[in-house]
């Protein structure tokens, strides 16, 4: 057994066992972090792969891996600390700032944080159920969309509105928290197109490029599948995972309307010509083989979809930028080791989008609850993601921070590549659409994450799709 079919091995093993390990150490995971970022720079890649076992071995330990367990702290001594709770979605990779964060609260004698974390699809549920109960958050994360606006339009959010960060961030970055002219979410999270991304080791094994143009794309799912290789790999247990090609497809065939119909609920918007092709490619492309043949039962959260990637059983993956620091997180050797490229989603020949427009998140934010246990202490841990410490500690973690000054701090970082490429999609893209199912009512986005099931798995056809989403039978 090689050393990277070991290090697999005890990952898988280490996940399983999660449940049965204690508690994490405070602060083992920086200890470890600044330990594995010495050897990385050293290149030993025996070393770089034990310390990458250690800290995913640390990072299940700690329950902020475990649906539903916090990281809460102890109760203050003196009784009269504040206490806040944060809630947040947890894909591994992408909260290292916000632990940072919390530590130094934590360590403070003014606030103590709690911070609890979800999987993806069990977030988006709480958010819709709990945000105003008992036990609910006094801060919490969101893509913002339609879910942000319903819970200001009610309100149950606390007005984030002032001068303190409005120059800090993109303005198309500050936009996602607006709601009706005010500020409801601040952006605490890297800016996250959705790209192609691949292994570059499989491709120039192959002699193969990656695709400029979807003829191109389709060319290659038949070459790779031939050679007995996932084209595309797709944690197809999550229907926001097919989204994307649906939503990629839409917008380069027919443009940035077409997102722009769909979140508004215009008339006829499900059964436009973009969208129905768009539908009919998504199917074709899961039945012509390009996600294998057990996509339908992998999970991207559990990390199973990113490892084909990383393990070269598939070629490439369509996902958000949070690929890479979850790439980083679990599977360090693929990521330093320069595998992991990444290009725009191709071009549709004839299609009226163009093809630098993006689609995905623009940010994730941190919104305050009207009914906060101590909502001053809530706005200053909010307000903090526009500190130089936070927005330090984002870039460390492989992420590009939506802020105006971007380029200068991922300058001679050791994700510069990366991250500069990444900023640069965005500042050049006509177009950055919001993901359909966060940009729709979570009503509407969980029955079209689940109807995208039922299409990948042809048992839907495009048209009833269409019809079922447009509210017909």
């Amino acid at each position: 057994m090689d050393d990277r079919m070991l290090a697999e091995e005890v990952v898988a093993t280490l996940a399983e066992a999660q449940a049965a390990l204690p508690p994490a150490a405070p602060g083992a995971i920086t200890t470890i972090r600044e330990r594995f970022r010495r050897r990385r720079r050293r290149r030993v890649r025996i070393a770089s792969t034990a310390i990458a076992i250690l800290i995913l071995a640390v990072t299940l330990t700690s329950a902020e891996l475990t649906r539903g367990r916090g990281l809460s702290p102890a109760p203050p001594a003196d009784g009269g600390t504040a206490t806040i709770r944060v809630w947040a979605i947890n894909p591994p990779g992408q909260t290292s700032a916000l632990r940072e964060l919390v530590a130094r609260y934590n360590r403070s004698a003014e606030v103590h944080v709690e911070l609890l974390t979800f999987s993806n699809d069990d977030y988006k549920e709480k958010l819709r159920t709990s945000v105003d109960s008992p036990d609910g958050p006094d801060v919490f994360v969101s893509w913002g969309g339609a879910a942000l606006a319903r819970l200001a339009r009610d309100g149950r959010l606390a007005d984030l509105t002032g001068p303190s960060t409005a120059g800090r961030f993109l303005p198309s970055a500050l936009a996602g928290g607006i709601v009706d002219g005010r500020q409801y979410g601040l952006p605490m999270s890297g800016t996250h197109p959705t790209v192609l991304f691949y292994n570059k080791e499989v491709f120039a094994r192959s002699g193969r490029t990656p695709p400029r143009s979807y003829a191109e794309l389709v060319s290659l799912v038949d070459a790779f599948k031939a050679d007995g290789i996932t084209p595309l790999a797709l944690g197809g247990a999550q229907g926001w995972t097919e989204l994307m090609y649906v939503m990629y497809l839409a917008e380069r065939i027919g443009g940035p309307g077409t997102t722009a119909d769909i979140a508004l609920g215009r008339p006829g918007a499900w059964t436009k010509p973009a969208v129905l092709e768009a539908l009919r490619s998504a199917r074709d492309l899961a039945e012509r083989g390009a996600f294998g043949d057990d996509f339908s039962s992998l999970s991207y959260d559990d990390g199973s979809a990113p490892r084909l990637l990383a393990t070269g059983r598939a070629a490439m993956e369509l996902m958000g930028t949070w690929e890479y620091p979850t790439q980083l997180a679990r599977n360090p050797d693929f990521v330093l080791g320069d595998q992991l490229g990444w290009v725009p989603f191709p071009a549709v020949a004839g299609g009226a989008g163009n093809p630098a427009d993006l689609v995905g998140i623009p940010a994730q934010y941190f919104s305050v609850t009207a009914r906060s246990r101590d909502r001053e202490a809530a706005l200053r841990f909010v307000r903090d993601v526009a500190a130089d410490t936070y927005l330090d500690d984002l870039v460390t973690d492989g992420e590009v921070p939506p802020v105006t000054d971007a380029v200068d701090r991922l300058r001679d970082t050791d994700h510069a590549g990366f991250a500069i490429s990444v900023h640069e999609l965005v500042a050049k893209a006509p177009s950055y659409s919001l993901a359909w199912d966060q940009a729709l009512d979570p009503a509407t986005a969980t029955r079209l994450n689940a109807n995208l099931q039922r299409l990948f798995r042809s048992e839907l056809t495009p048209e009833q799709f269409a019809a079922v989403m447009a509210g017909g039978d």
